[in-house]
């Protein structure tokens, strides 16, 4: 009851946030006369071998995800790679569905699938979302950097120059949290005896419950001291998000007109305010990924609020059709639905908070 009150709570903060958005779009010089045939016309004109080309790249970054976990899990266990596959199509389906709740759905179908405990899945998740969060801010500014000061706005630059300072923030988290993790594993026992005795106003059979959740932790952070499994992972990471940032230079380059003519860096650029309007997600609708895409084209590129409407809208459906339709073959093949995939990480947890007590 508590997770669904806090589940209500987040999307009602979601959707104000969004509606706020919108409201100040609306009153904006730029949107006020917006122009619907034009949106009608930048979506339906787009070649559609492009986006095809495009569809089939989305499915290689799920490839890519799944290899990338296999070494994560090399410590912990020989993961096979068809269900690794099945995991981010099914997670991430999760996520565009019922919003960010769905996180959880990868961790635990691979701990169910793979017969690992949950905890060493959530660390493993844990490291996936720094390394992107370090490469997707690294990109972000390697394209600040290189794409010329004439392909932007002099209002846009403004606006690219604050969303650099928020992603110099991001990457300091991130490096902290990085450096907090390889500590802790490569000093696990010292760590954790710190830990265990801080908290010694705790009956014993709650410190070892402690106990048992940081070592199983730890394990799943095992990859940081196997270097070739590590230095993989960031290879891989660096491939996934070069491979994320084609996926936008693809679309832009199938809608013709001022899009087709985007440089590389400059869809990587995109892909990274997308990325961080992913913070404000409604469930089955998106939302701030969409409005991130079109404000960045808009104020930053001086693109037509139509056509970058337009591309919004085609970059959504291109990452979000083709990874439910190969969710929806899964779920028929393994008999199973969304809601069920929600009661498997629910089991998940309560499997795990019932085994560490029975410990």
């Amino acid at each position: 009851m508590r997770k669904k009150k806090w589940r209500w709570w987040g999307l009602g903060l979601g959707l104000a946030i969004l509606v706020l958005v919108i409201f100040n779009l609306r009153h904006s010089p730029t949107w006020r006369n917006f122009n619907w045939t034009g949106l009608w016309d930048s979506v339906t004109s787009a070649r559609p071998q492009w986006l095809l080309a495009a569809v089939a790249v989305v499915y290689t970054t799920y490839l890519i995800r799944a290899v990338r976990w296999k070494y994560f899990m090399s410590q912990i266990k020989k993961a096979s790679l068809k269900k690794l596959y099945a995991a981010q199509i099914l997670g991430f389906s999760s996520i565009y569905l019922i919003g960010r709740p769905g996180e959880f759905v990868r961790p635990a179908y691979i701990a169910k699938k793979e017969d690992v405990p949950i905890t060493s899945m959530l660390a493993v998740w844990l490291m996936e979302r720094i390394f992107d969060a370090v490469f997707l801010v690294l990109l972000f500014s390697l394209a600040l950097s290189l794409i010329p000061a004439a392909a932007m706005t002099s209002r846009g630059t403004r606006v690219l120059s604050d969303l650099h300072h928020g992603g110099e923030v991001m990457l300091g988290i991130s490096a902290l949290l990085v450096v907090l993790m390889v500590a802790y594993r490569l000093r696990t026992e010292q760590i954790a005896g710190w830990v265990l005795r801080g908290l010694s106003f705790l009956s014993m059979k709650r410190r070892n419950h402690v106990e048992r959740f940081l070592k199983s932790f730890a394990e799943g952070l095992g990859v940081i001291r196997d270097w070739p499994s590590f230095l993989a992972s960031v290879l891989l990471t660096a491939l996934l998000w070069s491979t994320n940032a084609t996926i936008f230079w693809i679309v832009f380059h199938g809608l013709r007109g001022e899009l087709a003519a985007m440089p590389w860096l400059a869809s990587a650029m995109v892909m990274f305010c997308a990325a961080l309007g992913l913070a404000v997600q409604l469930p089955g609708i998106g939302g701030g990924y969409q409005v991130a895409i079109i404000l960045v084209l808009t104020e930053v590129f001086a693109i037509e609020a139509d056509v970058a409407a337009g591309a919004a809208i085609l970059i959504w459906l291109v990452m979000i059709v083709p990874a439910l339709a190969l969710a929806v073959v899964i779920l028929i093949r393994e008999g199973l639905s969304i809601r069920r995939l929600e009661a498997i990480a629910e089991e998940e947890e309560r499997a795990a908070a019932l085994a560490q007590k029975e410990k």
